[in-house]
């Protein structure tokens, strides 16, 4: 783990809601093998293994500390989604809402991992995030000791591919007969992945491929943008107008309608994604005749604003016309997008709901 006094600056944490503070745990969690709901970690590494032979299933390690100790986790598959988007990354402040710890004897040392079901990010450290770029060269990830105990792997969650073919009766059978072999495969990676030295000098991400948050900086499509889930519009850094991509499902859209802003007509929408229970409304002021996908359809929204209204909503404004296209319509081509990710969850949804997913 760096050490916090040169590497954590205070003044660099962007809080997303409440200021919180990072409290030392591990040691009790150690100790008396009760993880506390809400704990506060930041993150310190993040590592993808493939667990399958045919590489369709990937486990997520994370490296969390608590400004003391490190300690490793497992990330569930249904938050995997998250460290897609960005949204839990190196310098992430997270609040753990449900997890567990496991304990397993590797050879003559006890190791522990925590299984993480639930959680969100609450803030970032820029400064950490910063200097970990900095020292890329020599840096490792840190290590997953905990003083004299040693942490061990669980059970991984195990995460659906990103691009997944239409199912059959026969490719259920196959996944669900190997279940248990995946699984095993999942804990020797694991296994394998701490136990291998790291290589000395760590392959960089190459500038091109880093997310980018603004559309004026945005050329190449296949270039991924920085998403935001809808779970995290009211908790951006600004409450109004602060420039976010989001990639949703449309539940909803009205008919044009006459507004008190320029082009003084407007249209509505409201949006959904697996972040969230709560639709969040979207307003389109920009070419709203022009703004119409079919309901049910994935959205690629580029550059809308946010805005206080309904507890946390969006706008597209007018004057981003400068911008250019601004709204993808089941932007399958983009293939950093999880398009059929999303859409198969809303589908799931339809489905629970007697085909009206709300």
């Amino acid at each position: 783990m760096p050490d916090e006094s040169v590497r954590l600056d205070p003044a660099a944490i962007t809080f997303l809601g409440e200021p919180f503070q990072l409290v030392p745990v591990i040691r009790d969690i150690i100790r008396t093998r009760y993880c506390v709901p809400e704990t506060i970690f930041l993150v310190e590494g993040v590592d993808r293994v493939s667990v399958s032979r045919s590489g369709r299933w990937q486990a997520i390690r994370l490296i969390l500390g608590d400004g003391a100790l490190c300690i490793q986790a497992l990330l569930g598959s249904d938050m995997h989604r998250f460290v897609q988007m960005g949204e839990i990354a190196l310098g992430a402040y997270v609040r753990c809402k449900t997890f567990r710890a496991k304990w397993q004897d590797v050879g003559e040392q006890t190791m522990v991992t925590l299984v993480v079901d639930d959680l969100i990010t609450i803030g970032w450290n820029e400064s950490y995030r910063v200097l970990q770029k900095e020292d890329e060269v020599t840096q490792q990830y840190p290590g997953p000791e905990v003083q004299d105990v040693k942490p061990i792997q669980g059970s991984p969650e195990l995460e659906k591919p990103l691009e997944e073919p239409p199912k059959s009766a026969q490719q259920d059978i196959e996944f669900d007969d190997d279940d248990d072999e995946a699984a095993e495969e999942a804990f020797e990676a694991f296994e394998t992945l701490m136990q291998a030295p790291k290589p000395k000098t760590p392959q960089k991400t190459s500038a091109s491929n880093q997310p980018i948050a603004l559309p004026r900086d945005w050329h190449d499509p296949q270039t991924p943008l920085k998403l935001t889930t809808l779970r995290s519009i009211p908790h951006l850094p600004y409450k109004q107008n602060w420039s976010c991509n989001v990639l949703a499902i449309v539940a909803s859209l009205s008919p044009v309608e006459p507004s008190n802003l320029p082009p003084y007509r407007q249209r509505t929408a409201r949006l959904a994604d697996p972040s969230t229970a709560k639709q969040v409304h979207l307003t389109v002021f920009l070419d709203p005749e022009n703004f119409n996908p079919p309901l049910g359809s994935a959205v690629l929204l580029v550059g809308v604003k946010n805005h206080r209204f309904d507890g946390g909503s969006l706008k597209k404004y007018e004057s981003d016309r400068k911008n250019g296209r601004w709204w993808f319509q089941d932007p399958l081509e983009l293939n950093w997008c999880d398009v059929e990710g999303i859409k198969a969850w809303w589908s799931e949804m339809a489905r629970i709901t007697g085909g009206e997913a709300k």
